[in-house]
């Protein structure tokens, strides 16, 4: 495997708290940030962002964190499950969300969440992981479409 300068201090955080569900995996990491995947090939449902809520629910640090969310090639979100996502109710656990977007579609259907779903949280796209940390571990709270 090759390792890129810019990713060897962000993947030396420890994962503190892990949980692999049906759509997605949840990891709490020592800086504070939650770190989740959407995994290839699946579509995140409203039932998957409850599942998630309720494992973020058990961590126990902070009533908010900073939610690192990273996309593989192939999901999807459920226009119902985006929608819900956007609202108060839907980001309850949120600070803020760096989606760390990697391939097009992807960069495509995040900036429409953005846009136009409004998320009430702060909310940036991020193609590089470490500039998404850094943002996130930051005091700025831009809402952002790059």
């Amino acid at each position: 495997m090759v390792s890129f300068p810019e990713n060897i201090e962000v993947d030396r955080v420890g994962i503190l708290l892990r949980k692999e569900l049906q759509h997605t995996i949840v990891e709490y990491r020592k800086d504070g940030i939650v770190h989740v995947v959407y995994k290839a090939g699946c579509t995140v449902t409203i039932a998957d962002i409850y599942a998630m809520a309720k494992f973020i629910s058990r961590i126990g640090v902070a009533n908010k964190y900073k939610f690192l969310t990273e996309a593989e090639q192939g999901s999807a979100v459920e226009n119902e499950a985006r929608l819900f996502l956007a609202t108060e109710k839907g980001s309850l656990f949120m600070l803020k969300n760096a989606l760390l977007c990697r391939f097009l579609m992807i960069e495509m259907v995040s900036n429409f969440f953005i846009r136009i779903d409004n998320p009430v949280i702060p909310t940036k796209i991020f193609k590089d992981k470490t500039k998404a940390i850094e943002w996130l571990l930051s005091s700025s709270s831009d809402k952002i479409v790059n």
